[in-house]
């Protein structure tokens, strides 16, 4: 094109094309960089579950969809816990939720400084003015209690309430900001599928260990009581006895090797397809479920059609595995007010 300099004729003929061209590459360049992130997670996936898991041939290509995926599943699970809530003694009577979850102020207080994740966090961080948000998780209990209730401008004493209360708050993944400590859950709940899959992989290991150790020893109770067969014995009680040994001890070794035919030995694919299948279906080990409900101050359950005063609560519970539901939210703990006499304590 002789002199004519190409990008002054690609931006005056072609108007929009190099940036069509830029956009491109970026896409491009953003496409292989999540691809390698993810094969970089399926390596660790592999290193926390079983690293034999690399002999079998195309491991990441059978794992890199179902770990994506799971990825994907993570992220909107921590999209649906609502924005943080200021968890302080200044907020305790003017939030709703803040007065529902913690007993009293000193309840609330002894909670946040005998957390030790809060702790080592703050021990890291020397400015007063850093931010400390983290996940805040509890367990909600009801109970039926004897309470009193005002109905028609009449008073009526001894009537049945649910009360409703939370306890074993645990905090985790505390973090400078709202968007850090999202971060650290999804890689919370992507380690519990870790886990999982873990799980399966030794219970599978034990049990075969256990069903080798129990041939082993059917076998060597055999040959024993064979050989006393064999020695020279003029008791028929005995004879019988130890032929009635033999009989039991076989059938008992022959349902063994079944068992042993029939379980899977822990192959490294055997050991790949127990990971595929826990991130192939991470919604049967990590659940979200909202609930509502309304709570009057003293925490007692108050119906939808009750005309009583009480504090609407939308609540958001995270189910990992067979445990029970625990109530989860997002907390900011403002250290001025909270935390900083425990990260500085007074020397007398």
């Amino acid at each position: 094109m002789g002199g004519i300099d190409m990008k002054h004729f690609l931006n005056n003929k072609f108007p929009g094309l190099r940036d069509a061209i830029h956009r491109n590459r970026q896409e491009k360049a953003l496409r292989n960089s999540q691809v390698a992130e993810v094969l970089n997670t399926v390596e660790s996936v592999v290193d926390g579950t079983d690293r034999k898991i690399r002999l079998v041939p195309g491991y990441k290509k059978k794992l890199r969809n179902v770990i994506q995926s799971s990825l994907e599943f993570s992220d909107d699970l921590v999209n649906q816990i609502p924005e943080a809530i200021e968890v302080s003694p200044s907020h305790f009577t003017s939030d709703p939720y803040v007065n529902a979850f913690f007993a009293n102020v000193t309840d609330l207080q002894s909670i946040v400084r005998h957390s030790s994740e809060v702790q080592d966090y703050l021990a890291d961080i020397h400015d007063d003015n850093t931010p400390c948000c983290a996940l805040l998780c509890m367990r909600r209990t009801e109970k039926t209690v004897l309470g009193i209730e005002l109905s028609d401008n009449i008073l009526k004493k001894d009537v049945q309430q649910i009360a409703v209360s939370f306890s074993d708050h645990r905090i985790y993944s505390p973090a400078p900001n709202e968007h850090e400590t999202r971060e650290g859950l999804k890689s919370c709940l992507f380690q519990g599928l870790v886990t999982q899959a873990l799980e399966r992989i030794v219970q599978l290991r034990h049990a075969s260990h256990h069903l080798q150790s129990r041939h082993q020893m059917l076998h060597a109770r055999l040959r024993h009581y064979q050989q006393m067969t064999s020695a020279v014995n003029d008791d028929i009680r005995t004879d019988a006895s130890t032929a009635h040994d033999i009989e039991v001890t076989s059938q008992e070794l022959k349902r063994t090797e079944e068992k042993m035919m029939n379980a899977p030995l822990l192959t490294p694919q055997v050991a790949l397809e127990q990971v595929t299948d826990v991130f192939s279906k991470p919604g049967d080990f990590i659940r979200i479920r909202k609930s509502a409900l309304r709570l009057s101050k003293m925490g007692i359950r108050i119906s939808d059609d009750s005309p009583q005063p009480a504090n609407k609560l939308n609540l958001t519970e995270a189910i990992i595995g067979d445990d029970l539901p625990r109530v989860v939210t997002l907390a900011l703990f403002p250290r001025k007010e909270l935390l900083c006499r425990t990260v500085f304590p007074a020397h007398g």
